[in-house]
């Protein structure tokens, strides 16, 4: 058992692939408690019918809500406290793509949508995940404790992307978006470790999801075969790295940016051919380089 069954786990974009490859996961590993924040609740059920299969026992509290609303997200996070008493693993995944457009370009529409999704959805959850976290009592260490292994007063995880480490052409709202991401990350990092929080952030390249258009995928052919396994992550693979990052065998780890998906290949590939192949896609386009929702 990786995970603590008297531990909470609250994850966001739930009814989004990577969201729910997470919430399943979590059960896999131990949880018996768990919320889940989505803008859209059909997903949502979806996602509480498969946890049913794979942890009947399992409970599941379904939130909707929109992120960019603070309210609406201290209201919904409330009903996580008040339900379970506490939150000890915070996934904040939900996210969304950006136009691809030169900066000149981009509508003052795309920014605030892009930012308050990406930005200020990941500080509206983060603040109140690290305000309860900071005042509760650690839980008992799994499986009775394994020497050297520090327990803490809770793990969050920022789904970021690889685009907060690096740059591509032409999607600046969407690089700056993750790019404000792990600078929240790396400074609650700090600021929260000796009360007992850690937080860390996954970076993402390309996701096999739904949500990666048969558009994207066509012109993101030459990058993915460049990539040293050839292929798309999956989300059950990122789910994973998010799954670790909250357990405590990552108990020394925060403040990471943890790269998923061959960043070294990826970089020398654009930096190779300068991304002349990302023209071919119309302006108007939105690249999901995150498979999350709100």
């Amino acid at each position: 058992m990786l995970l603590s069954p008297e531990g909470v786990a609250f994850v966001t974009g739930a009814g989004g692939a990577v969201g729910r490859a997470t919430v399943l996961q979590f059960a896999r590993d131990g949880v018996v408690k768990m919320a889940g924040l989505d803008i859209a609740e059909p997903g949502l059920q979806e996602t509480a019918r498969l946890l049913k299969e794979v942890s009947p026992a399992a409970r599941f509290l379904p939130l909707v809500a929109d992120l960019t609303d603070g309210d609406q997200v201290r209201k919904a996070f409330q009903t996580v406290v008040d339900q379970f008493g506490r939150v000890d693993y915070a996934v904040n995944n939900a996210g969304i793509g950006a136009p691809h457009a030169l900066t000149a370009d981009a509508a003052d529409a795309d920014f605030d949508r892009v930012l308050g999704v990406n930005v200020r959805g990941v500080w509206n959850c983060e603040r109140l995940e690290l305000e309860q976290m900071a005042k509760q009592t650690p839980l008992p260490p799994v499986g009775g404790g394994v020497p050297g292994r520090v327990p803490s007063r809770g793990a969050i995880v920022n789904v970021d992307s690889v685009l907060g480490l690096l740059a591509m052409p032409k999607i600046a709202l969407y690089t700056m978006s993750k790019h404000c991401v792990l600078g929240l990350t790396k400074t609650d990092a700090l600021d929260y470790a000796r009360l007992g929080v850690r937080v860390n952030a996954v970076c993402p390249g390309f996701i096999d999801t739904p949500l990666l258009t048969e558009e994207a995928r066509n012109v993101l052919a030459p990058s993915i075969a460049k990539t040293a396994m050839g292929r798309l992550a999956n989300a059950q693979e990122i789910a994973d790295a998010i799954i670790y990052l909250c357990s405590e065998r990552s108990s020394y780890m925060t403040g990471v940016s943890l790269a998923i998906n061959v960043l070294r290949f990826f970089t020398l590939h654009m930096n190779r051919d300068g991304g002349r192949h990302f023209d071919d896609l119309r302006p108007a386009s939105w690249i999901p380089f995150s498979s999350r929702r709100v």
